[in-house]
């Protein structure tokens, strides 16, 4: 049977246990996306964890892609320097590190925009957030956008990552062109499937390009946009499928975004009984059994038990979890050491309040704890 402890390898991706920290924009770096001193200590407290590989935030890779406050950028070569202190940082106790990188597309935040520019998308279709409505990219405007996310990889590698992550889920750009319910375009990115699969395929071959055969190329996906005319689970197979033949190295199965359901967004609260826990499972197990590849499967993974759980039904491959983390980064170790007891995270979402004031987010039940002292 699959364990969690076991060393694996994903490529030249080397993991010495089974669990993934999935991106999670932290508020670690400055107004324009540098690495800060923060954001090298955040990471570093992540790598002493245990983890076997940390997917960072989300970083965008052009100015316009930006969506909240203190996100980290890779747009330019002047921001490889801090790219690597970010990835010594997390790799200096022995986890690997994967760098997630994004264009927000519709759901870009102008008011984010530090050096003007407009919102883009792939259709002039209104954010469901915000109400803007985007500027329909030209092919010139894709062909950029493209050959943004292969300069970003490039960094990562440079910067000494161990892989990338393509974030095409959530509602983001990558999602937005695969979905019919964003794209209603009428070239040869818009259409059947297969045509918004397009974009897709033209980035991850522009990346491979630019890194190599042997850097390890993951792509988190939704399995369900939950809105109408979004992405269904018949079609995410079927883009799985595709992203197996196009050589994609793993896929981190999720679900939803902002414009789905509250109860269907992929973070949820009121995770405390083990029924609640690993919600997007049986979507990973649709994968999984479709593609040939690696599959992970994130949200609200909180115990031992539901892990031992998920291998050995064959749900997954890895797992993957970031609230736990943000209480206990040590939390894999501590399973590893024989203590069984599930994470101490209570699900609340409270730990983003301070990346939004830039102070990198943290536990709000520990800090009013620490306050009450």
């Amino acid at each position: 049977m699959i364990s969690l402890f076991e060393k694996t390898a994903i490529k030249s991706l080397l993991l010495s246990n089974r669990s993934f920290r999935s991106a999670t924009w932290s508020g670690i770096s400055d107004k324009k996306g540098y690495v800060t001193d923060l954001g090298v200590e955040f990471y570093s407290a992540l790598g002493a964890g245990g983890i076997g590989a940390i997917i960072t935030g989300y970083q965008y890779v052009m100015k316009n892609g930006i969506q909240l406050p203190y996100m980290t950028g890779n747009y330019d070569d002047s921001q490889i320097e801090g790219l690597t202190r970010l990835a010594s940082s997390a790799k200096q106790f022995g986890s690997s590190v994967i760098g997630q990188i994004a264009h927000c597309g519709v759901r870009a935040n102008p008011k984010m925009f530090f050096d003007g520019g407009e919102i883009w998308g792939p259709s002039a279709i209104p954010d469901a957030a915000s109400g803007l409505v985007p500027k329909e990219m030209s092919k010139n405007d894709v062909r950029e956008l493209i050959e943004a996310y292969a300069n970003a990889a490039r960094r990562l590698k440079t910067a000494g990552f161990d892989g990338v992550q393509l974030h095409g889920a959530h509602g983001y750009g990558i999602s937005q062109f695969l979905s019919a319910a964003w794209n209603q375009r009428g070239d040869s990115y818009g259409g059947n499937l297969k045509k918004r699969y397009l974009f897709l395929a033209e980035t991850m071959e522009a990346v491979r390009a630019m890194v190599g055969n042997e850097f390890p190329v993951l792509i988190k996906l939704s399995a369900n946009d939950f809105v109408d005319g979004g992405i269904t689970p018949e079609e995410s197979v079927q883009i799985a499928r595709r992203l197996s033949d196009d050589g994609i190295d793993a896929i981190e199965v999720s679900a939803g975004s902002s414009a789905s359901p509250k109860n269907l967004w992929p973070i949820r609260s009121k995770i405390n009984e083990r029924e609640n826990e690993a919600y997007f499972r049986d979507y990973a197990l649709m994968i999984r059994q479709s593609a040939n590849v690696p599959v992970i499967t994130v949200g609200g993974i909180r115990s031992l038990e539901t892990i031992e759980d998920i291998f050995e039904s064959g749900h997954a491959d890895y797992i993957s979890m970031s609230r736990p983390f943000v209480r206990e980064p040590g939390l894999i170790d501590r399973w590893k050491s024989g203590d069984r007891t599930k994470a101490a995270c209570i699900s609340c979402g409270g730990c983003f309040e301070t990346g939004l004031k830039g102070q990198g987010i943290s536990c709000k039940v520990d800090r009013e704890a620490q306050s009450n002292r």
